[in-house]
């Protein structure tokens, strides 16, 4: 009979195991491809899973200058950077407005915009190109912008509406004593007690801009508009037998996301988890 000290240990040890091997099989995938980015074409044809001979930079070099991925690398952090700065500004207001505020209709619009959620996006694609058509935005960044923000505006509203209704009442009574109006109550006060929600939020909303790819396609045809999607995709059909640039070309797709989350790893796990405990 095993008793309570040692079947809580096995509980951890198994729990512990599964972590380990859940780490390596997420791990060796992206190892290997960092490490097939350093390959030449012929190492990579001959021995796909060695290691390489010896680290070849110049694959990211001549990914990043022979292919336009410093071009595409701006576009992206630009649509990326407004995206994320229109969703939580709209988003925010927003939120703060169906969480804080009575109006007539509160709940019918917040629940109408919550069923806009459910839709596909192939199911708003045609409306979505009539629209930029008939604006004049297509072949421009402001029409990603506009589009990407558009289809992560409802998320955010409902993120930070949960994350607003957490807080009790009686702080925007003592707001309302010192004579904050709303606006000076959501500004002074509301915003920087949701600065890890925000993080959280703008993670999300940077993240999906920046592996968009549908989309782009549609509203972007001119080269010098491309995102780094696009400029893959491209990349890779002109040179689809040289896979060390191929590969070099994705890793720097992928790492700045990556950067992105180790950064603001602590804010991003504080905003998941803000509003689950009160």
């Amino acid at each position: 009979m095993i008793n309570a000290k040692a079947q809580s240990w096995l509980r951890m040890l198994t729990f512990h195991v599964l972590l380990v091997v859940g780490s390596i099989v997420t791990v060796i995938p992206v190892v290997w491809v960092l490490m097939t980015s350093f390959k030449s074409n012929k190492e990579i044809r001959e021995s796909a899973l060695g290691l390489p001979a010896r680290i070849r930079f110049e694959n990211y070099v001549g990914a990043w200058t022979g292919a336009h991925f410093d071009r595409y690398f701006v576009n992206s952090v630009i649509v990326g950077v407004l995206t994320v700065a229109v969703v939580l500004i709209v988003g925010s207001l927003a939120a703060f407005a169906f969480a804080r505020m009575r109006f007539a209709g509160n709940r019918a619009i917040f629940f109408l915009i919550f069923m806009g959620m459910t839709f596909p996006v192939t199911a708003r694609i045609g409306p979505l190109l009539t629209f930029m058509y008939k604006l004049g935005l297509v072949d421009s960044r402001w029409a990603l912008v506009f589009a990407y923000a558009a289809g992560s505006v409802p998320f955010s509203i409902l993120m930070m509406r949960s994350f607003f209704r957490q807080f009790p009442e009686e702080l925007e009574q003592a707001a309302r004593i010192d004579g904050c109006s709303n606006l000076q109550f959501f500004l002074r006060v509301l915003l920087p007690l949701s600065t890890p929600a925000l993080l959280t939020l703008g993670i999300f909303t940077f993240m999906g801009a920046w592996n968009e790819f549908m989309i782009a396609l549609l509203l972007i045809s001119k080269n010098a508009l491309r995102t780094l999607p696009l400029g893959l995709m491209a990349f890779q059909s002109e040179f689809t037998t040289d896979f060390a640039l191929s590969i070099a070309g994705i890793n720097i797709t992928a790492i700045p996301v990556i950067l992105v989350y180790v950064i603001f790893q602590r804010s991003f796990i504080e905003g998941i988890t803000a509003g689950a405990l009160k």
